[in-house]
């Protein structure tokens, strides 16, 4: 009989930036990307949204792999079904510490919004939720929300939902299935649909944002 085990060693975890922190800095913005993608890429469009009083982090999920069978584009995940619990835990915990590293560089007072897209939506609910860094606007984008959490810390975000009437991931009226879910737990929130596919819609954001 075998036994299934585990250890907890270091990793080393990347993530981009965009805008200088310093003591000027009142916004920052976490971003976190889809499925295969990388935060290089995925950053790109923020540049709008950077000034200077603004700067984005954009984390790169731990998992990397090749999407063409060993050939071609990486990209990289937030998690699969298998060991899912520790898999939670460890970017909870690269999420946290990577807000504390960031954080610890600038005085207050400045907010935290942070904008999950795709995949990177549930990993957002979920950090939000289960970990320990205080964020302040939430920003779902083009995915779903994860179900099993129970939403008792995000009562206190302000909260988007945000979905192209175009996608063919999240096609129709998904975007409902996500209201019924925060509806469940009697969370206040905002929903946006724009002309688009699956993708992140600057001028929508831009609005969202306030600039």
């Amino acid at each position: 009989m075998f036994q299934e085990n585990h250890i907890s060693v270091t990793k080393t975890a990347r993530y981009y930036s965009m805008g200088e922190i310093n003591n000027n800095s009142q916004n920052i913005w976490f971003v976190l990307h889809g499925y295969g993608q990388l935060a290089g890429d995925f950053i790109k469009p923020f540049e709008q949204v950077a000034d200077n009083n603004t700067v984005i982090i954009a984390p790169e999920a731990l998992s990397k792999f090749y999407h063409d069978h060993g050939n071609g584009n990486i990209g990289a995940s937030w998690m699969t079904k298998e060991d899912r619990e520790n898999e939670i835990n460890d970017y909870v915990n690269y999420l946290d510490e990577l807000y504390s590293k960031i954080t610890k560089s600038i005085s207050p007072p400045f907010k935290i919004n942070a904008l999950g897209f795709s995949q990177g939506a549930a990993t957002l609910s979920r950090w939000a939720e289960l970990g320990k860094s205080k964020l302040n606007k939430l920003i779902f984008w083009a995915g779903e929300i994860a179900k099993d959490v129970e939403y008792k810390k995000i009562k206190e975000n302000e909260l988007h939902l945000v979905f192209g009437n175009n996608d063919p991931i999240f096609p129709g009226e998904f975007y409902k299935t996500q209201e019924e879910l925060l509806d469940k737990y009697g969370l206040k929130y905002k929903t946006h649909i724009f002309d688009g596919k699956h993708e992140i819609n600057i001028k929508l954001l831009l609005e969202i944002v306030g600039l």
